[in-house]
């Protein structure tokens, strides 16, 4: 028996002893298989030292140029800020509800996990995780969202590298400039202006603990969208605050009763698109779209803000004047409903465009429903549809564009007019003759809609918008306003086809002085005077003074049939304001980096291009056509101002382009595709309200100023038909300007017939000329 226990004993022994060596062999594999792991991912991570070259996706800024912020490129929606601006509350509320062992783990949370599995296995469900603050800043810089153990297994080792190289404020900080907080907002900065409108560093404890509850579901816990769901979440995160200890019960409750002021959540907001886009483009040009997007550029712009607003409202007021001469173009019925919104009435502004459906149409009034609010619409509001009865044009289902007159809350009631978005287009760009700088710019009715800038990209036909080119290249050359020329049939020949230009009333004149012809646009005199002094010279004249588009040679540019764009008009029209001297248009000032470096300046720079005396002389004779001519809208700016219009064949293209001493613009309006506006509806009709609107509400509380005179010009009185010197005998005398040196030497007779000396040859170009 006891031979047999001993046999046992040694052969337990060796089966503890194959076992246990079994173990360590299994212990030893797996251990091997976890570092052979963890060493497979360890050289498929990003390196950490990347953090400090880390540059985070930042905001870029458009300004204004009187330093308002009027647009942001970003590809996330970031402005960095120092911990030291961050409050200890919203550190400590961030802390309380993301990783209450911060400071504590190295890292991974070991116990955190282990609470959340456990959690999870009691729900059934994945109600909690276990990721450190650490881990999901690791994943959101270096890792992709995809769950998988692979992915999970890099982000701790990530974050074990993070905590051994940084220390938790500088983990803390990268982590709140980091986190998505939702509505576009990446970081606490833009978080707290999205939801708050206020910085960071001025939050209260409710705010800092609704905002604290937003990175685990932005989408979910959106005081915008779920704002109980919001209040829910806040209470959680003040309650765990109470538990670490961070704040009372009593500060708790305070903070729950604290009645929030949300900022009101509007669309992505742009105060200039046109204009923008044409920045965005200079600068993607020049630096690329990563430097735009991502790079937190500040780019400093010519734009004044004032001048933008009253050109994006005119415009808009003037082509909805022109389009309701045209006949009113139904939206069709409404496939489906209007959605409803309970905060409808927040959303409501006098003066904004909406569609909405009719609810009901009768004789004098229909209702229409704005998705939650009712409007009415009555016959008055709709008069330009010619409609005898509201009915006539509307039925119950229809689509409509209204325009809210008045809204009264407490009443319930919104008065509308009945509108539709224009066919008709237009652009109206403004610009500063001394600087060249860019203070407003339009390219159409409304950006979303079309984002194509007929400011820079649409070239049309001036028509007699051109003419002060060619009187230009006439007067330096030696021609005197009193220069008579004969309105009569002329025949010119091209291609062995007859031409036969005539005038827009159909009407010959007789014989008349540039003067003259120029303030009534006679197509006639223009021909034939620009026959005289010579197509290429009027080319190279006008490309000296800032048109760049090609310009073709032949005796039809008189008509303004070659095309140019609205900018070059304001440019070229802006030379003749700054006494021969051309600045180009300019739109950005200056651009720093995120970190303040001056990455671009640009300073005015003058090319004199056109004598001076030259310059007033054209000056004066705008005036003129601003005084007798077809300018005349342009007196109601009660200041000296010099314009002149352009209309095209059958009025499908429409100008008015003008200027005082400190400011020019171009104003264009026509259709995208040619085609007439209408009969009679001419530059001066269609395009020069909206000028003159522009005009006053631009220089509004501006002091008047008058054209420098120079002291390369005299005046004379002379005889208004014959260009003569005056006599005592004249009935028609006018104070005439001209450069010295072609003046006038020879007088009125009344009893002789007039003299018209129609052999003058062209002269060199003066001296003094460049």
């Amino acid at each position: 028996m006891i031979s047999d226990f001993r046999l046992s004993q040694v052969r337990w022994k060796r089966l503890l002893e194959i076992g246990t060596l079994i173990a360590l062999l299994i212990l030893v594999a797996l251990m091997g298989s976890i570092i052979g792991m963890v060493l497979a991912h360890l050289r498929g991570l990003p390196k950490i030292s990347e953090l400090e070259v880390y540059k985070p996706s930042l905001i870029t800024k458009i300004y204004a140029d009187d330093g308002e912020v009027i647009a942001q490129f970003y590809a996330e929606k970031r402005i960095l800020a120092p911990l030291a601006d961050v409050p200890q509350l919203m550190q400590d509320a961030i802390i309380a509800v993301e990783d209450a062992r911060f400071y504590r783990h190295f890292g991974v949370d070991l116990h955190g996990i282990a609470r959340a599995i456990w959690a999870n296995l009691r729900a059934g469900k994945v109600v909690e995780g276990g990721s450190t603050i650490t881990q999901q800043l690791a994943k959101r810089l270096f890792l992709t969202k995809a769950r998988t153990l692979s992915r999970k297994i890099k982000e701790a080792l990530l974050a074990l590298q993070i905590e051994h190289r940084y220390s938790k404020e500088e983990i803390l900080e990268l982590y709140l400039n980091q986190v998505y907080f939702g509505h576009g907002a990446y970081g606490v900065e833009v978080a707290a202006n999205t939801y708050f409108g206020k910085h960071v560093r001025d939050l209260k404890l409710a705010e800092c603990a609704m905002l604290a509850g937003l990175p685990s579901a932005p989408g979910r816990y959106s005081p915008y969208r779920n704002p109980e769901e919001a209040k829910r979440k806040q209470a959680v995160v003040l309650r765990r605050m109470v538990k670490k200890r961070y704040i009372t019960p009593a500060h708790a409750q305070e903070a729950k009763d604290f009645p929030l002021e949300l900022k009101r959540l509007m669309p992505s907001e742009n105060e200039a698109p046109y204009f923008v886009e044409y920045v965005r483009q200079i600068l993607e040009a020049k630096y690329g779209s990563y430097a735009i997007y991502k790079g937190g550029l500040s780019v400093y712009t010519t734009l004044d803000l004032g001048m933008q607003k009253a050109a994006q409202k005119t415009l808009r007021e003037g082509l909805e004047r022109v389009d309701q001469t045209f006949e009113y173009r139904p939206k069709g019925k409404a496939e489906t409903e209007i959605s409803k919104k309970e905060d409808i009435w927040a959303e409501l502004q006098e003066g904004q465009i909406r569609e909405g459906k009719v609810l009901e149409a009768g004789d004098n009034m229909a209702t229409i429903d704005l998705g939650g609010a009712e409007a009415m619409l009555y016959l008055r509001q709709m008069r330009y549809t010619k409609a005898e009865k509201v009915s006539d044009i509307l039925a119950q289902g229809d689509r409509v564009d209204v325009r809210i007159l008045t809204m009264d809350e407490v009443k319930g009631q919104i008065f509308v007019a009945l509108e539709q978005v224009p066919e008709v287009q237009g652009a109206l760009v403004a610009i500063e003759p001394q600087t060249g700088y860019i203070k407003a710019m339009v390219g159409g009715y409304d950006f979303s809609l079309s984002p194509f800038n007929r400011a820079v990209q649409a070239h049309r036909q001036p028509g007699s918008g051109f003419k002060p080119f060619i009187y230009t290249t006439a007067i330096d050359n030696g021609f005197p306003p009193t220069y008579i020329i004969m309105d009569s049939p002329v025949i010119f020949t091209y291609h062995g086809e007859d031409w036969i230009p005539i005038n827009y009333d159909k009407e010959f004149h007789g014989p008349t002085t540039l003067r003259t012809a120029l303030a009534y646009s006679r197509n006639v005199v223009t021909v034939r005077l620009l026959n005289k002094i010579g197509v290429s010279n009027v080319i190279e004249y006008t490309h000296r003074m800032g048109i760049k588009s090609p310009l073709r040679c032949e005796l039809s540019l008189a008509l303004g049939t070659s095309e140019v764009t609205p900018l070059e008009m304001a440019s070229a029209y802006g030379v003749l304001a700054n006494q021969g001297i051309k600045c180009e248009p300019m739109a950005i000032k200056y651009a720093k980096d995120s970190h303040g470096n001056l990455l671009e300046e640009n300073i005015p720079q003058e090319e004199v291009v056109l004598n001076s005396n030259t310059a007033y002389v054209i000056v004066n004779l705008l005036e003129g056509a601003v005084r007798d001519g077809t300018g005349w809208r342009a007196r109601a700016l009660g200041r000296p101002v010099a314009a002149k219009t352009g209309t095209t064949n059958e009025c499908s293209d429409a100008w008015f382009i003008g200027f005082t001493p400190e400011l020019a613009c171009c104003v264009y309006v026509g259709f995208d595709e040619k085609r007439s506006l209408g009969e009679d509806m001419t530059g001066s009709r269609v395009a020069g309200p909206i000028w003159v609107q522009f005009m006053k509400d631009a220089l509004t509380g501006r002091p008047v100023k008058d054209f420098a005179v120079p002291d390369g010009v005299v005046f004379r009185q002379v005889d208004a038909q014959s260009g003569l010197l005056a006599t005592e005998d004249c009935a028609n005398v006018i104070t005439e300007v001209f450069i010295k040196g072609t003046e006038p030497t020879s007088y009125w007779d009344v009893y002789r017939s007039y003299e018209f000396s129609n052999n003058f040859q062209l002269k060199p170009r003066p001296e003094s000329s460049p």
